[in-house]
């Protein structure tokens, strides 16, 4: 199965558009560091227990040579934390897919040849697998984008494209 390792930020907004429960049905392994994780509040960190027991997100800790290859691309790199750089790690070590909307770490990752996407890809796969059907979706895309995370700063022809096809399909 293809690894995906989740960032903060796509953590949060999935359990803010209380949509966790369709996220981690996707055909996916799902992946966080630890550090990624004490990102997260107590309620996320609760609505997201069951799928850590279920075997459908991983948290991982990075081994020590992976905090020394942490330490040594934090030198060469500003703006991002240990956070992000623990989660491009470990995308890294995995050949997986990196989630992020992180601008700069998108920037980061892409610069090392690590694959990534961010939340309209999440919502491709979902509303293509017929996990998330269209209707929600588009409810679902507007409430990320008018109420749960307005500087996400999405491409607005990208959702709007999105939305218009989705709304086709229902």
């Amino acid at each position: 199965m293809k690894v995906v390792v989740n960032d903060a930020n796509i953590l949060i907004d999935v359990v803010k558009l209380q949509i966790e429960s369709y996220f981690f049905e996707l055909e996916f392994d799902f992946y966080t560091t630890d550090l990624v994780f004490e990102e997260l509040n107590a309620n996320q960190v609760t609505r997201l227990k069951s799928f850590i027991e279920a075997n459908k997100l991983y948290v991982e800790s990075l081994e020590p040579v992976d905090l020394i290859e942490l330490y040594d691309l934090r030198k060469g790199v500003s703006g991002l934390s240990d956070n992000d750089l623990s989660a491009f790690l470990l995308s890294k070590n995995k050949d997986g897919v990196l989630i992020t909307s992180d601008l700069q770490l998108r920037k980061f990752a892409k610069e090392k040849k690590v694959s990534v996407h961010g939340h309209l890809w999440v919502f491709d796969q979902l509303v293509e697998t017929g996990i998330l059907h269209p209707e929600l979706a588009c409810e679902k895309l507007n409430e990320l984008i008018n109420e749960i995370n307005k500087k996400l700063g999405l491409p607005k022809t990208e959702c709007e494209k999105r939305l218009k096809y989705w709304m086709g399909l229902y």
